[in-house]
């Protein structure tokens, strides 16, 4: 079962820097710290082959494993089956390490003389060579900064958050990290999103030693944090309701739900498995651990006030924000120009620069000829910032439909910013029209002269000097500095 939130989209404002550094540290221990273990098990499997060892292990392999041992035997079948069907000496011999170091008992067994009588040649010649063996594999940073499950280390309850055992396994576990990231980090600040992220993968760490004390072998990989983040988005979130998409076998849909519901569905499943799949590689008991202290943790965050609450309504507030849109487009098509204002007044107090709402808002203000507001919605949709080219579409086509509505009402510094913008643009009809405006008025106008100077230059180089000259002439008289005249004079003698 897979269940990923996919409500958020990242900005500047809500990007996810530790999210992002995470990460980073996690890319660089796997490709980095860990690319060399994979040439190190490699020359570990073919001493393990070469030196008899495999052979060795696995007769008394067989000796103690038992059909009772469901896991082990069916992993003992495996081999079996690999090896009739004539499976590569190196990978059965790799395969058969990991079966008999992933058993309980069997080293134990064979150090205290189960199988060969310690005196015995026998017993000396395996105890040599799996010295030397176990000397090679220690030379894996995994294996040297795993939580191992028998002789655990401090260090190692935090170098096993940032290590993977394949590229699907880092891969799976980044995916959720990135999109838990952002939805989590955003809620609660930096700080107290990487303390969080920290001690899930401690309470993770923790539960699973506790289950698993004793056993062979160790763990390693970011989902017990990551588990964490999933308990802190659930219970930080609430009531409120997300986006998410699930897939469960073959059924997969993209719904919205509170996001308190997936608390119940993430941790049943983990639990369900854990219960079901005993002998797994995966470590579901980390999980839980992590799960449990995310959730508890997101409980106390939530009690002492700490979480953004501006940030954990953004996305109700958002819905809320479209619906009121889209009652503000059906009171200018149903032409009720009161009702409509009275919806995207808030709207733009929130959202000044959003072109879909002032382009209500100004469609809204037209349908009475004589409303004051006209002027002031062209303006603001005149002064959105940004060059994409539906704001240059949204700007262009105002300013054709506003000035067909009438006079123009707009403040000087507007319509030189409009014109310089258009000018850029490549709309010089309309560039023009404004700088002719501008030019008759009486009053000084600071920028004019840039303004004239480049819209002259843009029409020299589209139309000749014919279209040009007006606008180099009066760039020349406007001139406010003596480079402004020099460019000026210089493009009317060419």
């Amino acid at each position: 079962m897979i269940i990923l939130p996919l409500h958020k989209k990242p900005n500047r404002e809500n990007f996810p820097y530790v999210t992002a550094v995470l990460l980073l540290l996690n890319l660089l221990v796997f490709f980095g710290l860990q690319g060399s273990d994979g040439k190190i098990e490699e020359d570990g499997a073919r001493y393990y082959l070469e030196s008899s060892l495999a052979e060795t292990e696995w007769e008394w392999f067989e000796q103690a494993v038992e059909p009772a041992d469901r896991a082990h035997w069916q992993q003992y079948q495996e081999v079996e089956d690999l090896r009739a069907q004539g499976a590569p000496d190196l990978f059965l011999a790799s395969y058969q390490a990991h079966v008999i170091e992933g058993h309980p008992r069997f080293l134990d067994q064979a150090e205290a003389g189960a199988f060969a009588e310690r005196s015995s040649e026998d017993w000396q010649a395996w105890a040599d060579k799996r010295r030397e063996y176990e000397a090679i594999l220690d030379e894996s940073f995994s294996r040297q900064y795993l939580l191992s499950q028998q002789d655990t280390r401090p260090l190692t309850f935090l170098t096993h958050m940032f290590m993977h055992g394949s590229f699907m396994h880092l891969f799976g576990n980044m995916l959720f990290l990135v999109l838990l990231g952002l939805l989590v980090e955003g809620a609660l600040g930096r700080g107290l999103f990487l303390g969080s992220y920290l001690v899930s993968g401690l309470a993770a760490a923790g539960l699973s030693l506790a289950v698993n004390w004793g056993s062979a072998g160790g763990m390693l990989g970011a989902s017990g944090a990551i588990a964490g983040l999933m308990g802190l988005y659930a219970v930080l979130y609430g009531r409120r309701r997300v986006r998410f998409f699930y897939w469960f076998f073959v059924y997969f849909d993209y719904v919205r739900a509170p996001a308190i519901v997936l608390l119940p569905a993430w941790l049943g499943w983990e639990v369900f498995q854990f219960l079901l799949d005993s002998g797994s590689n995966v470590a579901y008991e980390a999980h839980i651990g992590g799960l449990v202290a995310g959730a508890l943790m997101g409980l106390a965050i939530r009690r002492l006030g700490l979480a953004r609450e501006a940030f954990l309504e953004e996305d109700s507030r958002r819905e809320e924000d479209q619906a009121a849109l889209r009652e503000a487009r059906e009171a200018v098509a149903d032409l009720k120009p009161d009702r409509a204002k009275l919806k995207l007044r808030p709207l733009l107090e929130r959202h000044p620069h959003d072109p879909d709402v002032n382009r209500c808002w100004y469609a809204a203000c037209k349908l009475k000829t004589d409303d004051p507001e006209r002027h002031q919605a062209a303006e603001q949709i005149f002064l959105i910032p940004g060059e994409t080219p539906p704001i240059r579409a949204l700007i262009v086509e105002t300013l054709k439909d506003y000035r067909q509505q009438g006079r123009i009402r707009l403040r000087p510094a507007t319509l030189l910013e409009l014109a310089a913008r258009l000018t850029r643009w490549g709309e010089l009809e309309e560039a023009s029209r404004l700088l002719r405006a501008l030019l008759r008025t009486r009053k000084a106008v600071p920028g004019l002269a840039d303004a004239c100077l480049m819209l002259g230059r843009r029409l020299l180089q589209q139309s000749g000097m014919g279209a040009a000259k007006p606008y180099l002439e009066q760039a020349e008289a406007r001139a406010e500095r003596p480079g402004q005249r020099q460019a000026a004079r210089t493009l009317l003698n060419q």
